[in-house]
């Protein structure tokens, strides 16, 4: 094992021992109340966050809350080169602080308190000052996220996922087919849900998205356009609305990707990376199933849990 690794792979394997899985996740998703679901994870990883009397938004907040926790104790595990991998991955949560004041400063209403990243944190303090889109769009591009290629809050909202799945592509180049995958969905939902082509300068920039592909018609066009390792996360969709189901997708085959990278051990980058994407889809299921708990459950609506 490289120098400096050996804690840093352990706390992993130990963060991932308090997953509670499909199965455990599937019977809160199936209970008839948020309150009971809230009151089944209290031992867990989950419930030293989420309090008993969240309303389901808070809920999610707290699970999403849980997994940035997760990271920031992993990094504080990892040698210097793993620290910046968890950066890269824990941009999300940063990407999400700016989502927030962009609707905020859009539409003059509530924004919630930011995520706080601690080590992790890229750039959000000195761009949490902007109270304009503009001063928004200027502290991102003189950050080190860089250009997100426009200006306006769409641009803005879609240029960061752009700049987000380039740092974690660099960063993690065994995540290539994951990080493809969900720019084949981010393109599909660009052209085809939201309906626009005003913006396909910045989904040129995305890793594993070529030329051809940005000119298709279709859903089928795209993914008959696109590069295998991107193609795969529009198989289970035809039209835009499909598209959700080939989201779920998206999960379950990198959760299921990520258990053999964990099972073939074949080096610590990949491990901790494994890590991330099952604590991450471990989180993300979460959050469903409190959605659907909170809307009375039963085992009918667990299927929502899971594409496959």
């Amino acid at each position: 094992m490289k120098p400096g690794w050996t804690a840093g792979v352990t706390r992993a394997r130990l963060l991932l021992s308090r997953a509670l899985g499909p199965e455990q996740t599937r019977a809160i998703a199936a209970l008839p109340s948020l309150e009971e679901a809230l009151s089944a994870i209290a031992g867990s990883a989950y419930g030293e966050r989420v309090q008993a009397r969240f309303d389901i938004a808070r809920a999610q907040r707290a699970t999403a809350d849980t997994l940035l926790w997760q990271l920031r104790v992993l990094a504080g595990w990892l040698p210097a080169t793993g620290a910046r991998l968890m950066r890269a991955l824990a941009a999300w949560f940063e990407l999400q602080n700016i989502d927030a004041r962009l609707a905020a400063l859009e539409g003059g209403g509530y924004e919630p308190p930011p995520f706080v990243l601690g080590a992790l944190v890229t750039a959000w303090p000195q761009i949490e000052q902007a109270r304009s889109v503009q001063q928004l769009a200027d502290g991102i591009a003189g950050s080190a996220w860089g250009v997100p290629g426009g200006r306006t809050a769409a641009e803005l909202a879609l240029g960061m996922r752009v700049l987000w799945a380039r740092r974690v592509h660099e960063a993690a180049p065994e995540a290539a087919d994951w990080v493809a995958g969900a720019g084949a969905l981010l393109v599909a939902r660009e052209l085809f849900v939201a309906g626009s082509r005003e913006r396909v300068v910045q989904l040129r920039r995305l890793p594993g998205i070529g030329e051809e592909a940005l000119r298709a018609g279709s859903i089928p066009e795209l993914r008959s356009a696109l590069h295998p390792r991107a193609a795969w996360a529009l198989a289970g969709a035809d039209e835009p609305r499909e598209l959700w189901r080939a989201e779920l997708e998206w999960w379950t085959r990198a959760e299921r990707d990520a258990t053999a990278m964990l099972a073939r051990w074949s080096d610590e980058t990949s491990v901790v990376l494994a890590a991330v994407m099952r604590l991450a889809a471990d989180a993300q299921r979460m959050a469903r199933a409190l959605e659907l708990a909170a809307g009375g459950g039963g085992s009918a609506l667990t299927e929502l849990l899971d594409a496959a």
